[in-house]
This record gives structure tokens, sequence and C-alpha cells, in this order.
């Protein structure tokens, strides 16, 4: 953040508006896909794996912090002054790029343990071995017809939405830096020595010797 400020004192309501409704919109939807994925599958499997249990709740977690940072946002974006709403915003999009980021990741690892296994940690409350009977078997706490594919699918736009909530936490956290006129890093200033030969030295200041000035 070195150099002149990119944003003038009365753009940053507008940008902090615009955040804020992005999170608080990204938010809802992720919340919406952790609780289909919750309701669907995990809350039957959770007792065998743990980690997709404890990934799902960091993502449900993780899009409550979404949407209570966008609404601390659109909120500061109409009392620019308020220290304390800076604070805040500045402490809930730091929290959440990094809760966001945690969550991308234990997903990710799901995802690759899912596939790795064939999709049987999905199915390991039903009763069957096989996953060709997966059609004709009822054997199961739910329906098992493409739970594999649609597990995944919603997966991945869990993914992508928590990447995104990291984008705009961290675009949320710049603009409170640069409100707050807080730099990350300073220029050097550079300093000249300027040496005054004896000669008019002892004209100017009457014989005292040489000295050096620093500007």
């Amino acid at each position: 953040m070195c150099g002149p400020r990119a944003l003038d004192s009365s753009q940053y309501g507008k940008v902090l508006m615009k955040v804020g409704l992005a999170l608080i919109v990204i938010g809802h939807l992720n919340f919406i896909v952790g609780a289909i994925i919750h309701g669907l599958v995990l809350r039957h499997v959770g007792r065998h794996s743990l980690h997709y249990s404890v990934t799902n709740i960091i993502a449900v977690a993780s899009s409550i912090l979404t949407i209570s940072c966008g609404i601390v946002a659109i909120v500061l974006s109409r009392y620019l002054k308020k220290t304390t709403l800076r604070w805040a915003t500045l402490l809930l999009s730091i929290t959440n790029a990094v809760l966001s980021a945690a969550s991308t990741v234990g997903i990710a690892v799901s995802v690759v343990m899912t596939v790795a296994n064939g999709g049987r940690t999905l199915l390991s409350s039903c009763t069957f071995t096989h996953l060709q009977l997966i059609q004709i078997s009822y054997e199961c706490p739910f329906d098992p017809t493409r739970i594999y594919s649609t597990t995944l699918c919603l997966w991945v736009i869990s993914i992508l939405l928590d990447a995104t909530e990291v984008v705009f936490s961290a675009r949320c956290y710049v603009t409170v830096l640069r409100l707050m006129d807080v730099q990350l890093c300073r220029k050097k200033k550079m300093k000249i020595r300027i040496t005054i030969p004896v000669e008019e030295e002892e004209e100017g200041l009457n014989g005292r010797g040489s000295y050096n000035e620093c500007v």
C-alpha cells in the first residue's frame, strides 16, 4: 500500500457498500449449500467420518461470519468516521478471510478423500458393500441414488463460494486500511551530503573550518 492513496474519501462509502452486499449474498448462498449438504447426507455419515462433519461446520460458520462482516461493512459505509466500526470491520474481514481459506482447504481435502475411496465413505451408513447394488438396495437411511455426484457438485460450489469469500474479505480489509490511512510500508528519505570547500567556508564563516550539511 505504498504510493498515493487509490481512493478519495467520498468513494470509500460506495466501495464498502458494494463489498458488504457481495459478502451478504455470497454468505447466504454458502450457508444454503452447506445446509443442503448436511441435510442430504452428512448427518447420516458424520459418525463414520468426523472430517466431513468438522469441515461442514467450518463452512457454515464461515458463511455466518461472512454475512456479519457484510452487514458491518454496510453500516460502516454510512458512518465512515466511527472508529469502533472501522476496527470491527477490520477484525471481522481478516478473521473471515482466514476461516474461509480453512474451509476451502477442508472441503478440497474432503473431495480428494471421496474420489480416492470411490464414494464408500459417503455410503458407510448403508448395509450393502457393493456399489453396483446401489440402484436396487433400500437398506440405507437416505436415497443413495446419485448421492456421490450430487455431493461432489455441491462441494465444488462450496469451494468456489469460499474462495470468493476470501477475495471479498481481503478487499474489505484493504479498503478499511486505506480508510484508516494505514501504510504497510514507508518510503525511505534520501539524504544528500553537501561539502563546502574550505576557501568558501573561510570567506563566509570567518575561518571556522569545514562543515557538512544534510538535506
